[in-house]
C-alpha cells in the first residue's frame, strides 16, 4: 500500500555570472507537489491538477519532467513506480531562468525515492537529476539549498554547500517572455580566447570569496563574466538597461539568472525594492513588461513529507 506525499522544491538561480554551469543558489520561491498514488494506474497515465504557472504548458506524458525523473529512479532501484493523481502548485515561472525544470526533476526523484523505500541518498538524487538535466548547477541547490559548487566526474556527483548571509536579498526581475535554454546555449561560441578564460578565473574566485566570507563589495566583480553573459544579453531586450539601472540603484551585483531572460541582483534589504523597480524600468525602456520579486535565500533545499488521503 503506497503512501501519499507532498514535496516542496525551491527555485534556483544558476551560473551567478562567472560560475557558468558550476554554481547555483536556492531561492525562497517554491513549487509544491502532492502525489496520491494508485497501484492500478500506469505512471504516464497520471492525472495532473495544476494551479499557478504553466497550466497550459504541462502535460501528463513521457515529456513530463516530473514523471521522467520518477521513472528514472524506478529503474535505478529496479522497482515500478505507479501513477495516480498529482496536484501541482507552481510558483516558479517556466523557461525564465529560475530552475523550473530542475524543480520538476528533483520533485519527481524525491517522490519516487519515498515510494520505493527511501533507499537513495541526496547525492544519488543529485547524480540522477544532473544526468537528465545535463549539468548539476540548478539541481544541486534545489536539493541541498544554499550556494552550491557542484560538478560531475565519471558519473559521480560532487557538491559543496555554503550558506549565504541572511542580510542579503535576491532581487529577480522577470520579463514577460520565455527564453528556451537550448536557444541560449546555441549562441555560445565553441572556443574562447585565453584572456577571457583568465578573466573568468579571477571573477569566480571573487564570487566564491564574497559568499564565503560575506563581503558583498566583491560581488560586483564576481558576477562579471565573459563566457556566457555577453552572448546572451542580445537575446533579452532591455536587459542591458535593467542591469545598468540596478547598479545605479546600488545593488551589490547583477547578472542573468541561469540562461535568462530573468535577471538576478543581490542587494541589502533596504535597497531591494529600489533595485527591483529600477530593473523593471530598464526593461520598459525596450517595451518589455516585467515584474520583480524580492526573495530570501533558501538554506534547506527540497523537503518531503507524508500526507493524508
Amino acid at each position: 500500500m503506497y503512501k501519499n506525499y507532498r514535496v516542496h522544491v525551491p527555485a534556483t538561480t544558476a551560473n551567478i555570472g562567472s560560475g557558468f554551469d558550476t554554481l547555483g543558489i536556492a531561492l525562497g520561491l517554491y513549487n509544491e507537489i502532492e502525489f496520491y498514488p494508485d497501484e492500478n494506474c500506469d505512471l504516464y497515465d497520471t492525472e495532473l491538477v495544476i494551479k499557478g504557472e504553466g497550466i497550459s504548458e504541462i502535460f501528463s506524458n513521457k515529456e513530463n519532467l516530473i514523471l521522467q525523473a520518477m521513472d528514472r529512479v524506478g529503474k535505478e532501484v529496479n522497482q515500478t513506480i505507479p501513477g495516480g493523481v498529482m496536484k501541482l502548485l507552481n510558483r516558479i515561472p517556466l523557461a525564465r531562468g529560475l530552475g523550473s525544470s530542475s524543480a520538476a526533476l528533483v520533485s519527481g526523484a524525491m517522490l519516487a525515492n519515498q515510494l520505493t523505500g527511501n533507499h537513495l541518498k541526496k547525492i544519488d538524487i543529485l547524480r540522477i537529476t544532473a544526468e537528465i538535466e545535463g549539468h548539476p548547477d540548478n539541481v544541486a541547490p534545489a536539493i541541498m539549498g544554499g550556494f552550491c559548487i557542484s560538478l560531475m566526474d565519471d558519473n559521480q556527483a560532487h557538491i559543496e554547500k555554503i550558506d549565504i548571509s541572511s542580510s542579503w536579498k535576491a532581487v529577480v526581475a522577470i520579463p514577460d517572455f520565455e527564453l528556451a535554454t537550448e536557444k541560449a546555449r546555441n549562441v555560445l561560441p565553441n572556443q574562447y580566447e585565453r584572456k577571457d578564460v583568465i578573466f573568468n578565473f579571477s571573477r569566480i574566485s571573487c564570487l566564491i570569496a564574497a559568499i564565503t566570507v560575506g563581503k558583498p563589495e566583491l560581488l560586483r566583480y564576481g558576477m562579471d563574466d565573459k563566457i556566457h553573459v555577453p552572448y546572451r544579453i542580445p537575446l533579452i531586450p532591455g536587459a542591458k538597461e535593467a542591469m545598468n539601472n540596478a547598479i545605479t540603484a546600488k545593488c551589490y551585483g547583477v547578472t542573468i539568472s541561469g540562461s535568462g531572460p530573468t535577471l538576478v541582483a543581490f542587494s541589502s534589504k533596504n535597497e531591494a525594492d529600489d533595485v527591483g523597480n529600477a530593473m523593471v524600468i530598464g526593461f520598459s525602456q525596450s517595451g518589455v513588461k516585467a515584474k520583480y520579486l524580492v526573495l530570501d535565500f533558501d538554506s534547506n533545499g527540497a523537503t518531503i513529507e507524508e500526507i493524508g488521503g
